[in-house]
């Protein structure tokens, strides 16, 4: 069944193709060694960053349909309300007006304090057509299990490592039939690519790269999750309430 969470995936495997397309031309004969490794780095960066966009664009997704199924404004997740007050004002505290570089005009950032500040009163106050998504999902560190699990245990789903360890293309992915070994598998494997990530950026020896077939088999690994996520995610929405 298509939903709008096959949609993101969709976007997001699409990402996936072009990145493997550009090793499979960064890698052709021809090439300096140093741009092959170039490609194969920068390529796993990208990966990374388009991963954790992916999970946000998923998280303000869940979170969405979340409240719509609410039928009251009592009835939204107290973690999600108080999430969408904290972030907002974080956002705003944010905001650079002194520095004597600021790149918009104070006019423009303080409408937008206020557009924001407005908006997440008004939801506050029981309207739950104000968009306050963009600063509700967030992560201060790499999209490690942790931080992805605490992205949608924002609406009150605990554990969504463990229940997407069931889905198929993640047993397939990890050859594997447990879902309980598959979660331990997904564990070490997000991990992993993330130090790897972590390793990358952080060196400044530029023989310091993956290869290869190990940026493709990330792919593979982020497709699996993926397709994972957006046919767990719909289960595990409440109920919609008149």
């Amino acid at each position: 069944m298509t939903t709008i969470f096959t949609a993101i995936s969709d976007e997001f495997l699409a990402d996936l193709t072009a990145i493997t397309e550009l090793i499979s031309i960064a890698q052709a004969p021809g090439n300096s060694a140093r741009s092959r490794i170039a490609s194969v780095n920068s390529s796993t960066l990208l990966l990374a960053a388009r991963f954790e966009e992916f999970i946000r664009e998923l998280g303000r997704q869940f979170a969405r349909e979340t409240v719509s199924r609410c039928g009251q404004p009592s009835q939204i997740p107290r973690k999600l309300t108080a999430t969408a007050w904290k972030r907002t004002l974080e956002g705003l505290a944010r905001a650079k007006i002194d520095t004597g570089g600021t790149p918009e005009p104070t006019e423009l950032i303080s409408r937008q304090a206020r557009s924001s500040f407005e908006a997440v009163c008004s939801f506050l106050e029981g309207d739950t057509t104000q968009d306050i998504y963009e600063s509700l999902i967030h992560n201060d560190n790499n999209m490690r299990p942790a931080q992805l699990n605490a992205v949608f245990s924002i609406c009150d789903l605990k554990d969504v490592c463990l229940k997407t360890s069931a889905r198929p293309d993640l047993s397939s992915y990890f050859e594997e039939d447990d879902p309980g070994k598959v979660h331990g598998l997904l564990l070490v494997r997000l991990n992993d690519f993330m130090e790897k990530r972590n390793d990358i950026a952080h060196s400044l020896n530029p023989g310091s790269s993956s290869v290869p077939d190990n940026v493709l088999d990330d792919v593979s690994f982020f497709k699996a999750l993926a397709l994972s996520l957006a046919e767990t995610l719909p289960e595990h929405l409440p109920q919609a309430t008149g």
